[in-house]
């Protein structure tokens, strides 16, 4: 069972577990095995960042070891500090790097700025705080501290490092009363009157684990190495040290004077706190952190959210939530650019307000390669053509994959009068003809003749391209999806965008939110209503002989995997395939480290732009604009058989909107068109979920007359 502190024995008094137990020899044996290994150690762990130094080589104070090959300390960190030895824990913080990235590209236009030189008073950086526009802060994206920001309005460094304190397990249940008295002083209590000159700082409330010492010293008499003892010993959760001292601290605060009932709930109270309490500190280091990273995104909002994207290249739903929010800060994230774009995301010095796009972030495309690209574009100029980069480039490691996700992600676009399916059609022939060149030249065997000739007959300048007709938008979108995990040239959702807009659906990666501690902001059993692209589809079989099915929904900015449990299955089945767009509700399921999932209970397959009519909210209701597309859309159609459709042709608008309609709606009725130019039948592929609504649709946009059931 997931629960806090499990064990096998609890395990077997339950009843599932207990009857297989007592049913078969081996689970039994298996079971008893599970429980004589119980609690052991499974392995051996190493902390990533703590760093023992010693004054002598390490052998002669400890003994080691080697883990992936790294020389590690066989002694856990309690046996380190028992034996008095240095130990450091050293952050790699993304956020280094990204200041580090965003203040080297501000320099390209002010070669004077420096992050170590910023007043810490600047109102527009506190004006973005207080507003809550976090998003790409560090330490303060998350949705319920953006939250308290809003309520707290932070106007001092001292202020941003209080919230950053704050907001964690312990010190949480102190955020109102921090808020309100921070708003009126005259608010503030204090248990004894002790405790003012540690507390009035922060309002009376304990914030910092440094303030816990100094209770400790003031009111009971303690020492600073004692005092620190006991710090330490809340913060490391070693209840039978603190209980230990309970008895000193209480005595200490008779003789100085406090009640013993006061001191007693005192000390509850610091026991309570100090389990997550940050030092003042660690706080003061990330708050600076925080207002360094907030102040780049009021003042220089393209160069940090560039080094922003340029942080999580490879992590798909965090460039996508990245990218979404240049969009709503009006900065322009360019599609790739084979003659602008660099490895990593970087501001347009030409034209401000956009950020070109990172080649490193396609894959298949290396560093060396990049860079190689960048230096021919330099010393050479830009590359005219498809042809002219592939000669260009051809005595570095090119191969066929790059330039074909190269191609995919439009990087060429706008190179010649060629289109991405002609360069796609004619690269390999394009690339084979340079090699033939390249070798013909390194053996020698062009003449005086052909060195001469105006026209040299293999020269890839000349090339023809087949003549074929560009992809579709819809091709080209999953090209680019293929090629960096993303879309450049729109999304395929945003051909639903009306029918989605009127069911009042949330955005996937809203379900996907963590806070601080990393845990998922929506709660389990949560009810959403979410729109996207069905990308892939598993279908299982229970036990029982019943379908269910498995299947990643993708919006523009993120994905959830959705579960169609057997019952829900055979009502939503027909309406789950590959590369539909769908409206989906359910509710959130959770399980140990994994992603939240969408347990699902209705699916509406959403409509296209051209063919959906927007309905009305009757008296404002949401929940009309909701309800009114699924119930008509579920009403059969009474008269069952063929569905026939007369159009004029296979290629013109009606044709593509009729086929649209068949596609979303899928389903058992079989389909039959008939094409008024040639004369001729055809059956289409699969089915129609055929009601009185589609029906209805189908006559409207090719009249009664051409749209038969029989």
């Amino acid at each position: 069972p997931q629960e806090l502190g499990i064990t096998i024995a609890k395990a077997l008094k339950q009843a599932p577990l207990k009857q297989l137990y007592d049913e078969s020899a081996e689970i039994r044996r298996l079971v008893d095995t599970a429980m004589a290994l119980e609690g052991m150690p499974r392995n051996m762990s190493v902390h990533a960042a703590g760093i023992l130094i010693t004054e002598r080589p390490l052998f002669d104070f400890v003994p080691l070891a080697v883990s992936n090959d790294a020389v590690i300390c066989q002694y856990d960190m309690d046996t380190i500090a028992k034996l008095g030895l240095l130990k450091f824990d050293f952050l790699g913080l993304r956020y280094l790097t990204i200041c580090s990235d965003a203040e080297r590209q501000v320099r390209e236009r002010d070669a004077a700025f420096s992050l170590e030189q910023l007043c810490l008073t600047d109102e527009k950086t506190y004006e973005l705080i207080s507003s809550g526009d976090t998003a790409g802060i560090f330490q303060l994206e998350s949705a319920g501290m953006r939250q308290m920001l809003t309520e707290l309005r932070p106007s001092s460094i001292d202020d941003v490092q209080a919230a950053i304190a704050l907001y964690r397990p312990g010190p949480m249940d102190s955020i109102p009363t921090y808020i309100e008295n921070r708003k009126d002083p005259s608010r503030v209590r204090y248990v004894t009157p002790m405790l003012e000159d540690i507390l009035s700082s922060t309002y009376g409330c304990v914030v910092y684990q440094e303030q816990v010492m100094n209770i400790f010293r003031t009111v009971a008499g303690y020492s600073f190495g004692h005092a620190d003892i006991v710090r330490r010993a809340m913060s490391k959760k070693k209840a039978d040290v603190l209980e230990a001292e309970r008895e000193d601290f209480l005595a200490g605060a008779e003789k100085n004077g406090v009640d013993r009932e006061i001191a007693n709930q005192l000390f509850d109270d610091m026991s309570d706190f100090a389990n997550y309490a940050f030092n003042k500190s660690h706080a003061a280091s990330y708050a600076l952190i925080s207002y360094r990273t907030a102040y780049l995104k009021a003042h220089y909002p393209c160069e940090y959210m560039a080094a922003l994207l340029t942080s999580v290249l490879g992590n798909i739903p965090k460039t996508g939530e990245y990218i979404a929010e240049c969009h709503r800060r009006g900065i322009e994230v360019c599609p790739p650019n084979i003659n602008e774009s660099f490895a990593q995301f970087h501001v347009d010095t030409k034209q401000g307000g956009r950020i070109l796009f990172g080649l490193q972030a396609l894959k298949n495309i290396g560093g060396a390669f990049i860079e190689a690209v960048v230096k021919e574009r330099e010393t050479g100029g830009a590359f005219a053509s498809l042809e002219d980069f592939v000669d260009r480039m051809s005595g570095t490691e090119i191969n066929r994959r790059q330039l074909e996700a190269l191609i995919k992600a439009g990087a060429f676009d706008g190179l010649g009068a060629v289109n991405r399916r002609q360069m796609l059609s004619g690269y390999e022939r394009l690339m084979d003809l340079r090699a033939e060149r390249s070798r013909r030249n390194l053996e020698g065997q062009m003449d005086m003749f052909a060195a001469m000739s105006a026209e040299p007959q293999s020269k890839p300048s000349g090339f023809d391209y087949p003549s074929v007709p560009d992809f579709s938008l819809r091709e080209k979108l999953m090209q680019e999806k293929e090629a960096s995990g993303m879309y450049f040239s729109g999304h395929m959702l945003d051909n639903y965008a009306a029918h989605a807009a009127d069911l009042n659906v949330s955005q996937i990666n809203s379900l996907l939110e963590q806070n601080e501690l990393g845990e998922y902001v929506v709660a389990e059993r949560a009810r959403m209503c979410v729109a996207g692209m069905i990308t892939h589809v598993t279908l299982k079989t229970t036990r029982k002989d019943e379908q269910m099915a498995f299947f990643l929904l993708e919006d523009r900015y993120a994905e959830v995997e959705c579960l169609a449990f057997p019952k829900v299955y055979q009502t939503v089945g027909h309406s789950i395939a590959q590369d539909t767009a769908v409206c989906v509700k359910g509710t959130v399921s959770y399980r140990e480290n994994e992603a939240p999932k969408l347990l699902v209970d209705q699916i509406i397959p959403l409509m296209d732009n051209e063919t959906y009519t927007p309905q009305p909210a009757r008296e404002g209701s949401t929940a009309a604009r909701q309800t009114a597309q699924p119930v008509r859309e579920q009403t059969p159609l009474k008269k069952e058989g063929k569905l026939y459709l007369r159009l004029p042709d296979r290629q013109g608008v009606l044709y593509q909107k009729a086929v649209n309609l068949i596609e979303i709606f899928e389903g058992r009725t079989p389909v039959v068109l008939y094409d008024l130019q040639t004369k001729s039948y055809q059956s289409y592929r699969g089915g129609i979920a055929l009601s009185e609504f589609l029906h209805g649709e189908f006559v409207r946009l090719l009249g009664e007359e051409n749209v038969i059931v029989k």
